[in-house]
């Protein structure tokens, strides 16, 4: 390990040791934490993946992902609710060529601290990338918004809105554009829906953009619709590596309490504890070598990543960015239910972290790419079927 990701892991791991104190309450009054988020603020965290020059601590992907396995295990919702902030700034900076409006734009999280969040997620079409059912078209020189948002992870705090949308009314092939919405913009709302039995604490409500009017210069990232091209396949590498790196926080979390556990607690039929018992040491088996698997798949992915991002092209690419969070998400589940399994009964209580474990880290299947549509999309390209073949089945 490196002398910076020395001193990042270290920031990320007093964030979580804090944050950790407040963890139950939030998840059970399912409100959002926004000390952590200014705390965040204060030791620059919100700014990690920002370059330095910019106010940033200069974290890559690697740094990034470390960073968010180890603040998981302190507050799953507080890391996956910063993640989507972070994950899209990571990719930008990947990407930029430099230029005063990418520099001004890194200035703003980086210097001043402001909290960008995401208008991917709809309820027409959940996380899928391209098309989107959110419309922009041009009256004069603004452009209207109007659609809806969901998952909008973050929503308390967020500074400005970055809205994926549909182009309306336009010449040449059809395209969708990303869209700054600053908070407070007429037009633009919050409605609190998030209700949710896992990471309950994220505020991830729904936005609704109703006649949302912006200048030409909100708009970024216009891109044609169709196969996915280098800056969604380098924001699903930011997401998936990150993605996987928390719900594997999660479990090392599980894992951690449930070793704990079966060291000091005693039956009184048996005459040590129950780290004795084979059952218990055979799930703590499992769950380890599970634990090595999910690591080593996303840690090699970024690494690969970073050292060649133009190797991860079309499908492919797109296949090979997908799978650590395909692996880690479900790897997680299980190494919780494992640890529910060593735990017993008592795992179900409230003043105990675990069933907040187990609850939390049933949302990571959940998030894009899904299990079924993952499975289709890596079966496919491991089988040399396009994904635009038609019909689909």
């Amino acid at each position: 390990m490196s002398e910076r990701q020395a001193k990042l892991l270290a920031l990320a791991g007093e964030l979580a040791d804090d944050f950790a104190t407040r963890a139950a309450r939030h998840d059970r009054e399912a409100s959002f934490p926004v000390e952590n988020v200014e705390r965040m603020k204060e030791t620059g965290y919100t700014a990690l993946v920002i370059p330095e020059r910019n106010g940033g601590l200069g974290a890559d992907l690697i740094d990034y992902a470390l960073c968010q396995e180890r603040l998981a295990q302190g507050c799953a919702a507080t890391a996956l609710s910063i993640n989507m902030h972070l994950f899209g700034i990571g990719s930008m900076v990947e990407r930029s060529a430099g230029g005063p409006r990418d520099e001004m734009f890194f200035d703003l999280i980086g210097r001043h601290r402001r909290i960008i969040g995401g208008g991917i997620s709809e309820p027409e079409t959940g996380g899928d990338w391209g098309y989107f059912a959110t419309r922009a078209r041009r009256d004069g020189d603004r452009w209207v918004l109007n659609g809806r948002k969901v998952f909008t992870s973050l929503s308390p705090v967020i500074d400005i809105f970055m809205v994926m949308a549909t182009l309306e009314d336009e010449s040449g092939p059809p395209a969708s554009a990303t869209f700054a919405v600053p908070r407070g913009a007429p037009g633009a709302e919050i409605v609190e829906t998030w209700d949710t039995m896992a990471m309950r604490a994220t505020a991830s409500h729904d936005l609704i953009l109703k006649d949302v009017r912006l200048g030409e210069a909100a708009m970024s990232e216009r891109r044609p619709i169709g196969p996915i091209d280098e800056a969604g396949i380098s924001l699903f590498a930011w997401f998936g590596v990150s993605v996987a790196a928390i719900y594997t926080g999660i479990a090392e979390a599980a894992l951690k309490f449930a070793r704990e556990f079966a060291g000091r607690h005693r039956p009184m039929t048996l005459p040590r504890p129950i780290s004795y018992l084979p059952g218990t040491q055979f799930a703590m088996a499992e769950a380890q070598a599970l634990l090595a698997q999910s690591r080593a798949l996303f840690f090699q992915t970024g690494a690969e990543y970073m050292r060649d991002p133009r190797s991860f092209a079309g499908a492919e690419g797109l296949a090979r960015v997908v799978m650590p969070k395909y692996v880690a998400t479900n790897n997680a589940v299980r190494i919780v239910d494992l640890c529910m399994e060593m735990v017993g009964a008592h795992g179900l209580h409230r003043k105990f972290p675990l069933e907040r474990y187990y609850r939390d880290v049933r949302a990571g299947p959940h998030h894009p790419l899904s299990n079924a549509r993952a499975r289709e999309l890596i079966g496919k390209t491991a089988l040399g079927v396009s994904l635009a073949e038609a019909p689909r089945w």
